[in-house]
């Protein structure tokens, strides 16, 4: 598998901060204590749960559009019904 990048051809340049006015040292990371990784972790996992959820009704509402459409007398085809 290949990938490719393209930009755009023409490129516009935006001034930012100059070097005095914006610091760009590294900030020393704080090491997360058991409260926080929990906090972390319970995250995920609500967040995973309400993913599966909405992927599953998502998935369920496109079944009742597919149901719906092929009831329709008024049904539109997709390429690959038609060519067949």
């Amino acid at each position: 598998m290949n990938k490719r990048v393209q930009f755009a051809c023409d490129v516009e340049f935006v001034s930012t901060f100059a070097n005095e006015d914006y610091d760009r040292t590294a900030q020393e990371v704080a090491k997360l204590t058991y409260k926080d990784m929990l906090e972390l972790l319970t995250m995920k996992s609500q967040w995973r749960r309400d993913m599966e959820r909405m992927m599953a009704e998502r998935e369920s509402t496109e079944e009742q559009t597919v149901e719906n459409s092929n009831n329709s007398p008024s049904r539109l085809f997709n390429v690959q019904e038609i060519c067949i």
